[in-house]
């Protein structure tokens, strides 16, 4: 019924302006888009209590800049994860009930339509439904489908007049959201591939609209410069490459690799991607042509704009300056204490206290006997010794995970350990001074370096990937392969992110819905001072004192 009625409407509107446009001949038409912008409403860091390098408050900045330069339609646009990122987000939306900050803000900018992100689902439908509604824009996705009717559970597109131009906007979402997010958050809900959608829905568009945008929160599978496969790319999480060599699409604007891709040709299309946190605005000024067969670009401009330097809008930061405020006292109430500082420099080139706090809280909240966890975002503040606030806690934990135990046998837990290994990719140990540098795979992202607490065990990076991982015990007794063991995992990993073998397959005999957040601020309440020491449980073989990637590291944020 969703979809008849938005066809009907878009049909019933064009239908007039038809005979106003035969005496154009040329139209240009500027688009901005923005992608991810996870939650980055105002221009501060709400983990670090410091400025932020990008904001939807600076988007509207920008955005209102470029409308009173130029005399032609402007269009702003959005690729998907939206309203998760931040802990502002969180509090306001999803624990107080409030209409989403993002959501607010994009209105006040005037956002034309967006595709739905997978982060959107990270809450529940009725957090996403409660944010659809608030927006005065459409949620696009034709990937989205509902399962009773088979059609899609969100508008799958959207047609836009620009001047004398119809635009048609089509939103797609990657599919992999079934093997990140708990099964009750898209309860009702089936998925297809972009590639499926596009071909459903491109002659629709083709056949009512002059140009066809398509809105797709997917990545690159391939490298745009060279074409060959892209580093750590999932070709059925990632299909935008493929998407760009489809016939009829004539600008495909990207987004959840968080990559800044300036406007560029590849296949018959324009492509972009803005980055992330509204650091960029991808802007493409396009002039069009009407010919004998219809409107044509004829050329286009296009750069990623930074945010950084511009002022915030007032017209976004000041109606939301009390609820900042209340977010503010919230963030720096304490939880607990701990007995010593506590930092993530390190972590994933030794055991330490940071991720071991994360252990202890997945383990005791569980019952499980092993945890298997990884450090999330480098950019956590080092905390003294001392109390630790919520902000603190929030800047630790930055996603919205929750907990699931699994049974596993040893083998299985041999391969998890494996697979995190394969970040460890060698030493180089031709430098002055003593000891060696650890080489790494930028391919993995720091994420997806988990640890485990609960056995003990060594990682030889000078041995090949499947024999890193040495000397694995528990309890002081070699791990045998068919013993049995309870392992507490994030439901990313539980539903097989970051490629994790086995956890998919498990079988589940615990699930909390509370989030990690919750779980690691009760933890510290109960535990008031943690002690704040690492067990010592893994290390590297041969001793390691510097840490250096083998190339350049894909974006955490």
């Amino acid at each position: 019924m969703r979809l008849t009625t938005l066809v009907l409407v878009v049909l019933a509107w064009l239908t007039p302006s038809l005979g106003a446009e035969e005496a154009v001949s040329t139209q240009r038409l500027t688009l901005l888009h923005t992608s991810d912008l996870h939650g980055a409403v105002l221009p501060v860091d709400d983990v670090t209590n410091r400025p932020a390098r990008g904001s939807l408050a600076q988007v509207a900045t920008l955005v209102a800049a470029v409308r009173s330069e130029v005399d032609q339609p402007v269009l702003v646009l959005d690729s998907g994860d939206a309203i998760q990122g931040t802990p502002f987000e969180l509090f306001a939306h999803v624990r107080w009930g409030e209409p989403s900050p993002t959501i607010g803000a994009m209105n006040r900018v005037g956002y034309a339509a967006m595709a739905v992100g997978n982060h959107e689902f990270n809450f529940g439908l009725e957090v996403l439904r409660r944010g659809e509604r608030q927006a005065t824009f459409p949620m696009l996705s034709a990937t989205v489908i509902d399962r009773a009717t088979g059609e899609p559970a969100f508008p799958p597109f959207v047609v836009l007049e620009a001047g004398a131009v119809r635009v048609g906007v089509l939103g797609l979402t990657t599919p992999a959201i079934p093997g990140w997010e708990m099964p009750e958050h898209y309860r009702g809900l089936d998925f297809l591939t972009p590639e499926t959608a596009l071909a459903r829905w491109l002659p629709v568009l083709r056949t009512r609209c002059d140009l066809v945008v398509v809105l797709a929160h997917t990545g690159f599978e391939r490298d745009v410069e060279t074409g060959e496969p892209a580093a750590g790319a999932d070709p059925f999480e990632d299909s935008a490459w493929r998407l760009a060599h489809t016939p009829g699409v004539d600008l495909l604007l990207t987004g959840h690799t968080h990559r800044s891709i300036p406007p560029r040709r590849l296949g018959e299309a324009i492509v972009a991607q803005p980055g992330s946190r509204a650091r960029f605005v991808t802007r493409v000024d396009l002039e069009l042509e009407r010919g004998p067969e219809g409107w044509r670009i004829a050329r286009f401009e296009g750069a990623n704009l930074p945010t950084a330097d511009l002022p915030a809008d007032a017209g976004v930061t000041a109606p939301l300056a009390d609820l900042h405020a209340r977010l503010t006292r919230a963030l720096d109430t304490p939880v607990g204490s701990v007995s010593a500082p506590l930092s993530v420099a390190g972590c994933r080139v030794a055991d330490c206290a940071a991720l071991d706090l994360i252990h202890a809280a997945q383990l005791e909240a569980s019952g499980a006997e092993a945890s298997l966890a990884a450090t999330l975002s480098p950019r956590t503040p080092d905390l003294p010794a001392g109390p630790v606030t919520w902000r603190w806690v929030h800047g630790l934990y930055v996603y919205p995970n929750s907990l699931v135990a699994v049974r596993l046998t040893g083998a299985q837990v041999r391969d998890l350990l494996e697979h995190a290994a394969r970040y460890h990719d060698g030493l180089d140990c031709s430098g002055e001074g003593v000891g060696c540098t650890l080489l790494t795979d930028p391919a993995i992202p720091l994420y997806d370096v988990d640890s485990m607490a609960g056995v003990s065990y060594r990682v030889d990076p000078t041995r090949p990937e499947g024999e890193r991982v040495r000397d694995l015990t528990r309890e002081g007794l070699p791990l045998a392969d068919d013993e049995v063991l309870t392992v507490v995992v994030n439901n990313y990993r539980a539903a097989g992110g970051g490629g994790y073998p086995h956890l998919a397959e498990a079988e589940v005999i615990w699930r909390d819905p509370c989030q990690m957040t919750e779980v690691l601020g009760e933890f510290l309440t109960r535990h008031d001072p943690y002690p704040a020491v690492a067990d010592g449980n893994w290390r590297l073989a041969p001793d390691v004192v510097t840490e250096r990637p083998t190339g350049t590291p894909p974006s955490v944020d």
